[in-house]
């Protein structure tokens, strides 16, 4: 899609030269100029048609802003909050003349007759202006009996501006793409807030360091069915084993150690991502398993998190449970981050994704008033980001005999990618049996 609602660019700074007058020679001080041949002249051109010439007179360009002003009761204060730029509205006058008066008129009268929209616009061309994609909305033909061999035109038109379809699609990719990660910011900001509370006088030191020593253990765990290259997975572990580098420095402060734990995840699903970025072509062709399939499971898998490790005091308590669900909490913020990040999900892929997210997302802890608000704030940006993806139902179709990849694809009217990825085909050129595509 591409729309934008500057000025098209001029023909010239110079505005004898907009007109089709050219340089002669210089004297007497100043430029002498010379009128073309076929001086420019106004036009406006229907959608598959030709352009009509008119003689212009004047143009009004009418612009702004809509703004909602609200008044108070005490007197002199207001407020004004622009809402959207009004749409550029161009009224033009002119006049049709000369010997084919009759025909250039008739013409521009069937021209402006002729349907435009935003996907099928006309064209008003102004020597002074340029060139703009304009939608018709009325015209006035004036011609009075004292000014034979002319008439008076004047034409209201709107700028161009977005198909209805596009707009939607423009406004769901604005309104909701990246929502999820902010909120995913804020709750890890508010998750680590509510352990620090907790355990900031009732931890016990070593349950705490031996709980994020295990935590530690799990995000190796998860780094392990991460396939890419050594350099990024080195990248990931060295973030993830800073969580017992700071143990080892004798720090048990749970705020530290906690945002140690956020930034080990954060820098698994940001390795994730760059691998796919730079080897898109080579896992689609080869087959590789999906990394961020692999890893959104290993995170949604975390609801059922539990410390190996025995808890007998208060302290001891406490701490265990809070560092589990810290841990399932971070779960859920790198599973929100990772799902709407999925490269073309079907609707029941999708769908399956989101039960297991609200599985986890109930096994934390929802006591902390913060935390609840911006664990609700995720779950609605995640599901509006998925939702204006519209996604697709998944179909089944019964191929008895073995068929090329690449022709059922074209048959089937699907990506041949992600008819790969949907049945992992253990030959990857044909295909035959039950085979699901969207």
């Amino acid at each position: 899609m591409s729309f934008d609602p500057a000025l098209p660019k001029p023909y010239s700074e110079d505005w004898r030269e907009n007109y089709g007058f050219k340089y002669k020679e210089f004297k007497e001080g100043k430029w002498r100029y010379e009128e073309d041949q076929a001086p420019r002249l106004s036009t406006y051109q229907a959608p598959e048609g030709d352009p009509v010439p008119f003689v212009f007179d004047t143009v009004r360009l009418s612009g702004g802003q809509s703004v909602d002003t609200a008044e108070y009761p005490f007197f002199g204060f207001w407020s004004n909050t622009p809402l959207n730029e009004k749409p550029q509205t161009i009224t033009v006058n002119g006049f049709i003349r000369g010997d084919s008066y009759i025909k250039n008129r008739n013409a521009l009268v069937e021209a402006l007759r002729i349907k435009t929209g935003d996907d099928a616009p006309g064209y008003l061309d102004l020597p002074l202006w340029g060139r703009f994609p304009v939608v018709v909305i009325s015209h006035d033909i004036e011609e009075k009996g004292k000014e034979n061999g002319q008439c008076s035109l004047s034409i209201t038109l709107t700028r161009a501006g977005v198909m209805e379809e596009e707009r939607q699609q423009l406004e769901s990719k604005i309104e909701f793409e990246g929502k999820t990660e902010a909120a995913a910011e804020k709750l890890q900001e508010e998750a680590v807030d509510s352990f620090d509370r907790k355990l900031k006088d009732a931890a016990d030191t070593a349950a705490l360091a031996s709980g994020f020593g295990k935590l530690k253990e799990s995000l190796i765990g998860v780094i392990g069915r991460v396939r890419g290259a050594v350099s990024a997975l080195d990248a990931m572990t060295n973030t993830v084993t800073g969580i017992t580098g700071l143990i080892a420095q004798g720090v048990r402060t749970p705020r530290d150690l906690a945002l140690a734990l956020f930034s080990a995840a954060s820098s698994i699903v940001s390795g994730v991502m760059e691998i796919k970025n730079s080897a898109a072509d080579t896992v689609s062709w080869f087959g590789t398993p999906d990394n961020i399939s692999n890893i959104l499971m290993q995170f949604l898998s975390a609801f059922a998190y539990r410390l190996e490790a025995e808890a007998v005091t208060a302290k001891q308590i406490v701490t265990k449970e809070s560092t589990e669900n810290l841990y399932r909490t971070m779960a859920l913020c790198a599973a929100g981050r990772l799902l709407v990040r999925l490269e073309n999900p079907t609707y029941q892929q999708a769908k399956n994704y989101w039960a297991l997210y609200e599985k986890l997302e109930a096994g934390v802890n929802q006591s902390d008033p913060a935390m609840y608000r911006a664990m609700q704030d995720m779950r609605i940006a995640a599901a509006r980001e998925l939702a204006a993806r519209s996604l697709d139902a998944e179909l089944v179709r019964h191929i008895n005999a073995p068929v090329p990849l690449l022709y059922l694809a074209h048959y089937l009217g699907c990506d041949s990618d992600k008819l790969r990825r949907l049945n992992k085909p253990a030959d990857s050129f044909v295909m035959r049996g039950g085979v699901i595509y969207v």
